[in-house]
């Protein structure tokens, strides 16, 4: 494909009109695209020019995206319903796919789905495709991106529009955006598939090569997991914990529940990264600048009974690093023995840093634009937070959608392939992408828990415990209806605010209701996790 103009944005959602298709740009105009069937549209998009700059320089521009709603799927004569899986494959003899081959063009190794990658079958599938997003097929109403479907057209395309000002051109559902995000700020090189002309010099600190976890850090269902025992994967996980209310706690009228903004973004931006693979080490000196997962009893370090457990499993098990190095300050590195460890060795550096300051000066953003900034009194934004439920509902949108980029991000680290080909295999090998990384994915969690326990336990030193946990949510038990009693004590280490790690209000029980769940079983801070809306 011949270099590109953007002179039209990013993208375009065609809709029908009475007299053909009509392109609904970012920026609000609408463009006449003269095509009946997807021969004539994808023609159509090679010589329009959509389009967006890279993220940075010395990555590659993104592909630009068509959205196809109802009527425009209709008007092109493409099925209702998305195919069923083995038709969805590359390769399959699917009308769609053969007459995408036909005409000289084919997907990639996904195939057909809600979002799909067309290249020309002699180009680059990174940097010669087009991206169809097919709203009848689940696409941006019926996934994470879950935008009201009564936006119109142009409204639709303004909302896409804006977010790709604030992070890129979407290419799947928010995760996938968030996890591509990650590439486009520390890009490898990259020379293009057919010619080999270098396309991208690519930067330092990339990702540049598929590297397998070790066993311990590989998910369910990869080739390496598949004979493990259960104690030797990785024990670091997100708390969920509860207690019953101590006597003392037993008077107070009320729980209150918070939330950290963004948990997992918030403790991914010092996450220590390295660009290979692991190696299997005996009795290794614990060094807490060195990325990988260790065999150790952290069982010795001391615990209150009224705080959740500075670190998951028991005994001798896997923890990533930063869960070690949060025990190594603790009790002392001395007092640390691995018996094992799998680490990876060469430079590292915080590869998630410019991924962090990307997504959250993006939500920062539409929080001002919704009338929110850090720069408010707590008792002025808490009312502006109270006030968001009714705020402009494009906004909000773009807002959840900020959310699920960053949330849903770390879980592509280490999710299963989702070719038609291998997504029914029983085991599956490492996917063929560098920024499959599950060890960096337990690296965050590992961290988070660290740095949760961490403002729990300096918080406690004010007489606040926390009833329950569960991730991101917390429970306390207050004399009054307010956070604001646990976040203006002397030594409380939570702050009210919108920035990534600062808290804020989710929802206020009596006490009475928070000891009939306990009754029940049921982690408190998780029902309010699940029930009640966090922005």
């Amino acid at each position: 494909m011949k270099a590109r103009g953007i002179s039209d944005g990013p993208l375009a959602v065609l809709d029908a009109g009475p007299s053909g298709l009509i392109a609904h740009l970012a920026d609000g105009r609408p463009r006449a695209c003269p095509a009946d069937d997807l021969h004539g549209l994808l023609a159509w998009a090679v010589n329009t020019p959509l389009g967006a700059a890279p993220v940075r320089r010395e990555a590659l521009p993104p592909a630009p995206l068509l959205v196809l709603t109802s009527t425009a799927r209709a008007r092109l004569a493409l099925p209702a319903d998305l195919p069923d899986t083995p038709a969805r494959h590359p390769r399959s003899n699917h009308p769609l796919l053969q007459q995408v081959r036909a005409i000289g063009w084919q997907t990639d190794a996904d195939g057909l789905g809600p979002w799909t990658r067309l290249h020309p079958s002699t180009g680059d599938p990174a940097c010669d495709s087009i991206r169809l997003a097919a709203t009848d097929w689940g696409a941006l109403h019926h996934d994470a991106w879950n935008l009201p479907e009564q936006l119109t057209p142009g409204e639709l395309a303004a909302t896409l529009g804006q977010y790709t000002a604030l992070v890129r051109t979407p290419l799947g559902p928010p995760g996938a955006c968030g996890h591509q995000l990650m590439r486009d700020l520390r890009p490898p090189a990259h020379r293009h598939a057919v010619t080999g002309a270098l396309l991208s010099v690519g930067v330092r600190g990339a990702l540049t090569m598929p590297v397998d976890p070790a066993p311990c850090e590989a998910p369910p269902g990869h080739q390496l997991a598949s004979h493990r025992s259960e104690r030797d994967a990785l024990a670091d996980t997100d708390i969920d914990w509860w207690r019953h209310p101590a006597p003392d706690e037993a008077d107070r009228a009320y729980v209150v529940c918070l939330a950290v903004n963004l948990l997992h973004l918030a403790g991914s931006n010092e996450i220590r990264v390295t660009d290979g693979p692991t190696h299997h080490v005996h009795h290794p000196p614990f060094d807490p600048k060195r990325p990988g997962s260790w065999l150790i009893d952290l069982s010795a370090v001391p615990s209150h009974p009224m705080l959740p457990p500075a670190f998951a499993g028991t005994g001798l098990a896997w923890h990533t690093t930063p869960a070690v190095a949060y025990a190594a300050l603790r009790v002392g590195a001395a007092q640390l023995k691995p018996v094992q460890g799998w680490l990876r060795s060469g430079p590292t550096g915080p590869y998630l840093a410019p991924w962090y300051d990307h997504l959250r000066l993006a939500r920062l953003a539409v929080l001002e634009r919704l009338g929110i900034n850090a720069t408010m009194e707590p008792p002025d934004l808490l009312a502006a937070l109270a006030d968001l439920p009714e705020a402009d509902s494009l906004q909000r949108a773009l807002l959840h959608a900020l959310h699920a980029t960053a949330q849903d991000a770390f879980t592509a680290l280490a999710q299963p392939p989702t070719q038609p080909d291998q997504a029914a295999l029983t085991t599956w090998p490492t996917p063929k992408e560098p920024t499959w990384r599950p060890d960096l994915r337990a690296a965050v969690i590992a961290n988070v828990r660290a740095n949760l326990h961490r403002k729990l336990a300096r918080t406690s030193r004010s007489g606040y415990f926390p009833l329950a946990v569960a991730g991101d949510h917390i429970v306390y038990a207050t004399r009054t209806p307010h956070l604001t009693e646990i976040t203006d004590t002397p030594c409380s280490d939570f702050r009210i605010g919108i920035s990534p790690g600062h808290v804020r209000p989710i929802a206020v029980r009596p006490l009475h209701w928070y000891t009939a769940r306990c009754a029940e079983g049921t982690n408190p801070a998780q029902l309010l996790k699940d029930t009640c809306p966090s922005w």
